[in-house]
């Protein structure tokens, strides 16, 4: 009834049709993640009891973030909307006039600071509200910063706290600082390449005819990019809710947001709800300015828990029918044997994509586990496979459809998901590649 072939296959048609109708975006993501995933269900012989149990599970381990969405994304709009971030924004613009390189350098560097915590939601919950305003002043594509910043998490992901280095550690059962002290030198480079991405980025942009007067393409963006379709709060409700005076009374709240997110263990929806708590205190003294605050808002807060809860029910069923073990199981079988012997290689260069259509644990706690006893059938070190697959796999942090950080970007930039994986994937996809090249010179493992 739930034969493993069966499940593989259905698994991986399940996500490929999620990602399609993403990517075509004829409805909203809700009914994709919610309904394709019952019918593949249905299909390989789950009755409902089952797959009700599978949505409870699945929706559990969504919920915390959810309300992390709807806490940071508010506070954040808050912070821009009272004029934190117009200083800075205001003194970024004239510094870099028509020298868009230097902000997408500095993007860069931002988000390799962010990242020194390992955790990709802190990252972006720093970077995307810091430098959008800019980006939106100099008519940059927000894509280009969520890009940029796709790349920084990469490469910074391998510290030893980060999660795909502490995944490997447990599965190769081998010190993790260890690992650590070999990828160092491929952090080094890593780091090289990112800023010269986003130099060359930021050329891209300058060509499109981005800066504080656009020309070309990046023209076009005036109307589009602050206004979406014009629905919603008018530019004298934007400008009613400017408090200069209470600038660094802001600053400070932000700072601590940050500093709890950094340094402690509260849950960072904690952190988003007593920010945001004080926040509406000290700015907005009654329950009418308040309520007006937060409405403001109220729609991009809501849509994106929505659509990651609503995710919990594909992650859920892709995790209970045990597709998820099968799909691993079946693309380690569709290995030819005439290249057994650099499978590591092949799983390399492929590990954005699959890495795409597994996600993080189950790439490396379900793919990593089996390639590696593949791999040893041909001579193929455990040690070489992993790193292959770790250095490429971490490039698709950014781009996994079901993945909560994924959506928690897009929320934050203002970007359907649909455009951030046509323009981030294939992007991440390069620079994968490269990495992968450069950790075989470095002899991280063997071709």
């Amino acid at each position: 009834m739930h034969g493993e072939v069966l499940l593989g296959v259905m698994g991986i048609l399940m996500i490929a049709t999620i990602v399609w109708a993403l990517i075509q975006s004829k409805t909203n993501p809700v009914p994709i993640f919610v309904i394709v995933p019952i019918i593949a269900a249905v299909i390989v012989g789950f009755g409902p009891q089952d797959i009700f149990e599978f949505i409870k599970v699945g929706v559990s381990k969504t919920w915390s973030t959810a309300v992390l969405f709807i806490f940071s994304i508010v506070f954040f709009s808050l912070m821009g909307d009272v004029g934190l971030f117009d200083p800075m924004v205001n003194w970024l613009a004239k510094k870099a006039g028509n020298n868009i390189m230097a902000v997408t350098i500095a993007t860069s560097l931002i988000a390799v600071i962010a990242h020194m915590d390992g955790a990709l939601a802190s990252t972006l919950l720093i970077t995307i509200p810091a430098m959008l305003p800019v980006y939106k002043k100099l008519h940059i594509r927000p894509v280009t910063l969520l890009v940029i910043i796709g790349a920084a998490m990469s490469i910074m992901n391998l510290v030893p706290w980060g999660g795909p280095v502490a995944r490997t550690g447990v599965v190769l059962n081998a010190d993790v600082n260890a690992l650590w002290q070999e990828l160092i030198p491929l952090q080094g480079i890593g780091l090289v390449i990112l800023v010269v991405f986003a130099g060359y980025m930021g050329m891209v942009e300058k060509r499109r005819g981005a800066g504080l007067n656009p020309t070309g393409e990046a023209a076009l963006l005036d109307s589009t990019i602050d206004e979406g379709d014009n629905i919603g709060p008018s530019q004298a409700d934007f400008d009613e809710m400017k408090r200069p005076k209470l600038i660094w009374v802001n600053l400070i709240i932000t700072l601590g947001v940050i500093g709890l997110l950094c340094f402690t263990k509260i849950p960072l929806y904690g952190a988003f709800m007593l920010g945001l708590a004080l926040a509406l205190i000290i700015n907005f003294p009654g329950a009418k300015a308040q309520s007006k605050a937060i409405k403001m808002h109220a729609d991009t807060a809501l849509t994106m828990p929505m659509i990651l809860l609503a995710s919990g029910v594909f992650l859920g069923v892709l995790s209970g029918t045990k597709m998820m073990e099968s799909m691993a199981t079946l693309l380690i079988g569709l290995v030819p044997e005439a290249i057994g012997g650099h499978l590591q290689t092949v799983f390399g260069i492929l590990g954005v994509p699959i890495g795409m259509l597994l996600g993080t644990d189950s790439y490396f706690f379900g793919l990593l586990p089996l390639a590696i006893s593949v791999g040893e059938n041909f001579g193929v070190d455990g040690h070489n496979m992993a790193m292959a697959m770790l250095i490429s796999k971490n490039y698709g942090v950014l781009v996994t459809p079901h993945a909560a950080t994924t959506f928690l970007a897009c929320g934050l930039a203002g970007v359907e998901i649909k455009d951030m994986l046509k323009f981030c994937a294939p992007r991440l996809f390069i620079l994968s590649l490269i990495s992968l090249a450069t950790g075989a010179m470095l002899g991280l493992f063997t071709i």
